[in-house]
């Protein structure tokens, strides 16, 4: 099974998202929580870190883990704290949850915006 790291960033009442690539063979145009799947080597902190930095630039300050999410992907959501604005190619903004909920997003991430209210 494939397991991924997500890191859940919040700013006042706003959350961090991005959208993926209209040209990515996997949910292309969709909008996600930053993160990514976790290789075999590395620790879910580990892989959190290096996405998180590797898609917005963030550097991770604290990470608390959330309920897991499984599906076909096991995600690993994290509320985390990260220094400095994002610095990506792909589009991102700041949404509130009912913002979220307006928003073409991967099914399994549907579950997750609900319970972040």
């Amino acid at each position: 099974m494939t397991e991924v790291a997500l890191a859940l960033i919040r700013r006042g009442e706003r959350w961090f998202l991005q959208r993926r690539d209209p040209g990515n063979p996997d949910l292309p145009g969709l909008w996600e929580f930053p993160g990514g799947k976790v290789e075999d080597s590395e620790t879910l902190e580990v892989a959190l870190r290096r996405e998180l930095r590797e898609e917005t630039g963030l550097d991770l300050r604290t990470a608390q883990p959330c309920t897991v999410l499984d599906g076909a992907t096991r995600l690993y959501p994290f509320l985390v704290e990260a220094e400095g604005d994002p610095r990506t190619e792909l589009a991102w903004g700041w949404f509130t949850v009912e913002e979220m909920r307006r928003l073409p997003v991967p099914p399994v991430n549907r579950g997750l915006i609900e319970r972040l209210n």
